[in-house]
Formats: C-alpha cells, sequence, structure tokens
C-alpha cells in the first residue's frame, strides 16, 4: 500500500504541532476536539497524521482556542478542588498557536513527532496513550516512567505521573484500565466502545 507524501509551508505545521502540544496538556482527545468542532470523529486525526494533507485554518483554530479555554479552567477548578495552587493558562486566543519569530516560505515535509519534544509527563502520557502501541500490553508505573523519561530524556520519577494516570483511568476521558498483575497495578488501553 503506498503512502502518500505531503508538503507543508513551515507555519501550516507549526500550527498543527503546537495545537496537538496544547491538546496533550490539557487531556483533550483527537476525537473529543473533533466532536466540540463538529466535525466527523477522524477531523483531528487526519489534521496531526502525516497520511493526510489536512491542515488547520484560522476559524477552526479560533473554535479551538474556544474550547481550550473552556476545558483549561475546569481544569484549574479541579485542582484549586483539591487543593493545588498550580496556576495554568487558563485563556487561549489564535496567538497561542503561532510562532514568535517568523518561519522559512519553502516547504517542509508533513512529519508529526508522535510525543511532541519536550513537554511534560502529562502530554508525555497521553501521547503514549494515543500512540495506541504501549499500552497494548499492561505497564506497571515503573515501565511508564522509565518509557517517559527515554523519549524525552528526563529524570522523572513516579510520582510526576500520579495526576496524570488518575485523569487517564477516570471520567469522561478515561482511555486507560488498571488491571492487577500480582500485587502490582498496570495499566492497559480501554477497548473501544461500540456506538449505540
Amino acid at each position: 500500500m503506498a503512502t502518500n507524501i505531503w508538503f507543508l509551508f513551515p507555519i501550516e505545521l507549526y500550527l498543527i504541532i503546537q495545537v496537538r502540544r496544547i491538546r496533550l496538556d490539557l487531556n483533550i482527545s483527537a476525537e473529543e476536539l473533533s466532536n466540540f468542532l463538529k466535525k466527523g470523529e477522524k477531523y483531528i486525526g487526519h489534521i496531526e497524521s502525516s497520511a493526510h494533507n489536512s491542515k488547520y485554518n484560522d476559524e477552526v483554530l479560533s473554535e479551538i482556542a474556544i474550547y481550550f479555554s473552556e476545558i483549561a479552567k475546569l481544569r484549574q477548578q479541579e485542582l484549586k478542588d483539591l487543593g493545588d495552587s498550580i496556576v495554568n493558562k487558563t485563556q487561549y486566543t489564535i496567538h497561542d498557536f503561532y510562532p514568535k519569530e517568523i518561519l522559512s516560505n519553502d516547504k517542509v515535509l508533513k512529519e508529526i513527532p508522535p510525543i511532541p519534544p519536550g513537554v511534560g509527563p502529562a502530554p508525555t502520557l497521553n501521547a503514549l496513550i494515543e500512540d495506541q502501541t504501549f499500552f497494548k500490553k499492561a505497564k506497571t508505573l515503573n515501565e511508564i516512567v522509565i518509557k517517559a523519561n527515554e523519549v524525552q530524556n528526563q529524570n522523572w520519577e513516579a510520582k510526576d505521573f500520579t495526576r496524570p494516570l488518575e485523569r487517564a483511568v477516570k471520567g469522561k476521558n478515561k482511555r486507560l484500565k488498571v488491571v492487577l498483575k500480582g500485587d502490582l497495578n498496570t495499566y492497559i488501553l480501554i477497548g473501544k466502545q461500540k456506538k449505540d
């Protein structure tokens, strides 16, 4: 099966990667964002895929900024309710997706890194979940930490993944389930739910 090779202007590629980075940080699935935009459930997945020529326009980016702001405010409230004093960004505009400097006008290959470089534990975990391969087999917390440190060249500890894993196994964005192996909790992908 031949795969298409697509080229984009650097700014178009930058927008895709930046939206994905923020989306993963806010624990928003591609399907959830597609549904908010009232598009097909694979809309964002196609934009974020090297196999499709899809890209963003300013109208869609404006809608995404609104949704990111809504989710960020909800997340901020959750943190307050838990007694955390972490102040995260809660207001997004289209300007948050654009680069600060001028980019080249020479087209580049549409390549989207599976795990955005330089992001924290939560987006790294969410990217590993979306990859659909790492969590096919149950993983211990230690295995998750080792993999995340390996891909991001970090020295994170288990405690850095407590809250992101909690969000991954609870609530409406539940994408992992906990399975007991011996006396250890392990984490594995939840199978796709059939729609009625």
